[in-house]
């Protein structure tokens, strides 16, 4: 265990759900509002908000990414947050693909009787797998860096 407050890893990986669940919320609002998918690719200013919000996740995510950065710039990580990370990120890809085949069929499913799904579902698709595979990385992040005991 570290005893000199947390490393940069976990910070950063906390820094990252804060940020990016404000900015799927806000992504989340703009996609829901005022007819939900199916009007969401007619709606310019719906589009323009969401875009917004997934671009202010990704100027906040930089930002911190900055502001945690280490003295010279440089990355404070050692072999256990390689090891943190590599796992975080197996774990991500896992659920992050499971969840978009989830969605993906779940809206076929949905979807049958008029043959088709309305194109602002994939808008959701699209942003909505960014978001969340910054969330679910930055928990799984936070996940295994508690349980880790030095071992990949």
């Amino acid at each position: 265990m570290r005893d000199h407050g947390p490393s940069q890893t976990r910070l950063r990986a906390w820094w990252a759900v804060v940020i990016w669940t404000v900015a799927g919320t806000g992504f989340g609002l703009a996609f829901f509002a005022r007819g939900g998918p199916d009007g969401y690719a007619g709606d310019g200013a719906r589009i323009l908000a969401g875009a917004v919000a997934v671009a202010a996740g990704y100027a906040g995510y930089l930002l911190a990414t900055w502001l945690t950065r280490g003295r010279r710039g440089e990355v404070m990580a050692d072999e256990r947050d390689a090891a943190v990370l590599a796992r975080a990120s197996r774990g991500t890809l896992v659920i992050v693909l499971l969840a978009v085949f989830a969605l993906s069929v779940g809206l076929w499913e949905g979807y049958r009787a008029e043959g088709a799904v309305p194109v602002g579902w994939l808008w959701f698709l699209a942003y909505g797998t960014v978001i969340a595979t910054f969330v679910v990385h930055s928990l799984a992040t936070l996940v295994v860096d508690s349980t880790h005991d030095g071992h990949a």
